[in-house]
């Protein structure tokens, strides 16, 4: 999996370059945020550089930019380019760079009728970093472009559900939220936040495995995402689930309100 930067401008080691200079050296293994800028805004980056240092950690990498400096790095980005609205992807492998990609949010109408997913049997080295892993990526993507997909869904070798392969999941039942244990996944800070909005709205939330001969016993699913948000879906393979569920629509208000909030606030 290799990233491009778009726009004018990308940054490395702190130093601010034209795009048309960018040489590509990251590989497997290389460790990768992605952070939505709304409003010229990065949104939630200090959960989102607290995730890349762990993930820095769990590599067994040494940081060499502190979170300030980067927090920094990505404000200068933002402004040299003059962009609003998009996806920042901060690397390190061999140096540290930071640029704009392609984005691809959910239209309307994704958010209204939900989305289709397909199911992948592919796991995750290290699931709790997020360090670049080509063979997992190219099969995911694989089957996204073949079946017309908008994601996929991850098991292991039980059939056990752990997420999606550029989301986290959640499963509804009455007023029964369900995702997979935090030590089979990424960490997503949406999926953080989102878990958060779920606690305080009083609903019952467990982290607890799903196999995948289960889905037909649940009412709707969503994903989480930088990207997607909160991101009804209305099927994965064969069964069908309500992407109308009140408790999505609920949730998809209230996180829209939260990050309105600490954009306002920022």
């Amino acid at each position: 999996m290799t990233f491009f930067p778009i726009h004018n401008f990308y940054i490395e080691n702190g130093i601010i370059k034209p795009v048309p200079e960018f040489v590509t050296s990251e590989s497997k293994g290389g460790v990768y945020e992605v952070i939505r800028v709304e409003n010229g805004i990065p949104v939630f980056i200090e959960e989102h550089l607290s995730r890349f240092f762990q993930s820095i950690k769990i590599a067994k990498k040494t940081a060499h930019f502190s979170n300030f400096e980067i927090i920094a790095f990505v404000k200068k980005l933002i402004a040299e380019n003059r962009i609003q609205v998009g996806n920042i992807l901060i690397s390190y492998e061999i140096s540290l760079k930071i640029f704009f990609i392609k984005h691809k949010y959910p239209t309307r109408e994704m958010v209204k009728e939900g989305v289709l997913c397909g199911i992948l049997n592919a796991e995750r080295e290290n699931p709790n970093a997020k360090v670049l892993q080509t063979q997992v990526r190219e099969k995911a993507d694989k089957l996204i472009s073949e079946k017309k997909l908008y994601e996929v869904i991850l098991t292991n070798k039980l059939g056990n559900i752990t997420e999606g392969s550029r989301s986290n999941i959640f499963f509804i039942k009455e007023n029964r939220i369900i995702t997979p244990p935090g030590r089979n996944v990424l960490l997503g800070i949406t999926r953080k936040k989102v878990i958060e909005l779920i606690k305080k709205s009083g609903y019952l939330f467990f982290e607890q495995e799903v196999n995948i001969d289960d889905l037909p016993a649940f009412d709707a699913v969503f994903l989480t995402g930088t990207s997607p948000k909160v991101l009804p879906v209305k099927q994965i393979e064969t069964t069908k689930f309500n992407p109308q569920n009140k408790i999505i629509r609920q949730l998809i208000t209230e996180y829209d309100l939260l990050t309105t909030k600490y954009i306002q606030s920022n």
